[in-house]
């Protein structure tokens, strides 16, 4: 015959580790809802005058103002030829609280050179790059500034 033994302080422990947590999930989601953001756009263009397929794209941030940021990754994109024959651009918008990392990757196609660009508010610019050669990936990764 087995007899288990069973604690009795462990629904009374599991309680108290709930409850401990409890502040910092919470302080994350009101950070997430209420806590200084900024509208980041990411924006990849290649040197091409036609559109283009991007490879390896991803992006980090939050789709919408109080959801978890993360990074996100959006395989094949198409960079679209701009009107003046400049070159073919692709751009994504998220939030990105302030002190946070922004930052996104792309790797254009083979023969191409493509720069990225971090912008907060749609306007200033906080990081550029551009591929050390053609084909080569392209990385922006920049800490947002704080809020004057």
């Amino acid at each position: 015959m087995s007899t288990s033994l069973r604690n009795p302080l462990r629904p009374f422990l599991a309680a108290a580790a709930a409850i401990a947590l409890l502040p910092l999930t919470a302080c994350s989601v009101v950070n997430q809802s209420f806590g200084d953001a900024w509208s980041v756009t990411y924006q990849v263009v290649v040197d091409r005058p036609q559109d283009v397929e991007l490879t390896e794209v991803a992006v980090e941030g939050a789709e919408k103002r109080g959801a978890s940021p993360e990074v996100t990754d959006l395989g094949s994109q198409t960079a679209l030829a701009s009107s003046g024959g400049e070159g073919a651009l692709w751009e994504r918008e998220v939030i990105v609280l302030a002190g946070d990392d922004a930052r996104v990757s792309a790797t254009p196609p083979s023969g191409s050179i493509a720069t990225c660009r971090v912008m907060i508010d749609g306007t200033r610019e906080i990081a550029t790059a551009t591929s050390e050669a053609p084909g080569e990936p392209v990385t922006c990764k920049v800490v947002t500034p704080a809020f004057d």
